[in-house]
């Protein structure tokens, strides 16, 4: 209710550049791509494989488009090669959609891979089919302790 409250007497509409939204900041590594403020973060690697968390906001006041299908993602593997990884989408339900002007949105997308991943770098501009290469790359993530202490 305050959050609301707030809202309607400042506005609650992004602000350009500032990583933040109502009700939590941005977490992850930072970059602006067109229109695009976006945050990346390596998230606790599942089963199948490393799991990328996807922050983004329109900066611009009409909409931007974001493809997650498309984000150039690559991994490095336990033996050193580096091999292109793909969302886990058994539904094919991941497409281009557009982002209204100063609204933001997220994503977390799980990477299949077979082995470990000790390094995943993303090319940040892929995601708004915008110019030039922005990679951002994560080493592998720390994993939670799950049981007792000896």
């Amino acid at each position: 209710m305050r959050i609301a409250l707030a809202c309607a007497l400042v506005g609650c509409a992004y602000q350009p550049g500032s990583f933040a939204h109502a009700p939590k900041d941005f977490a992850g590594q930072q970059v602006t791509v067109g229109c695009l403020d976006l945050t990346v973060e390596r998230r606790a690697d599942l089963s199948i494989g490393p799991v990328l968390g996807y922050q983004f906001a329109n900066r611009c006041d009409h909409a931007t488009m974001i493809d997650l299908a498309s984000v150039a993602v690559v991994g490095r593997n336990a033996e050193g090669r580096d091999v292109a990884l793909q969302p886990y989408d058994p539904q094919a339900e991941l497409h281009p959609v557009a982002l209204d002007g100063r609204n933001v949105g997220g994503e977390a997308l799980v990477y299949p891979a077979s082995g470990t991943i000790l390094e995943i770098c993303v090319d940040a501009a892929t995601l708004a089919h915008a110019g030039s290469p922005r990679w951002l790359c994560f080493g592998s993530p720390l994993r939670p302790i799950v049981g007792r202490a000896p």
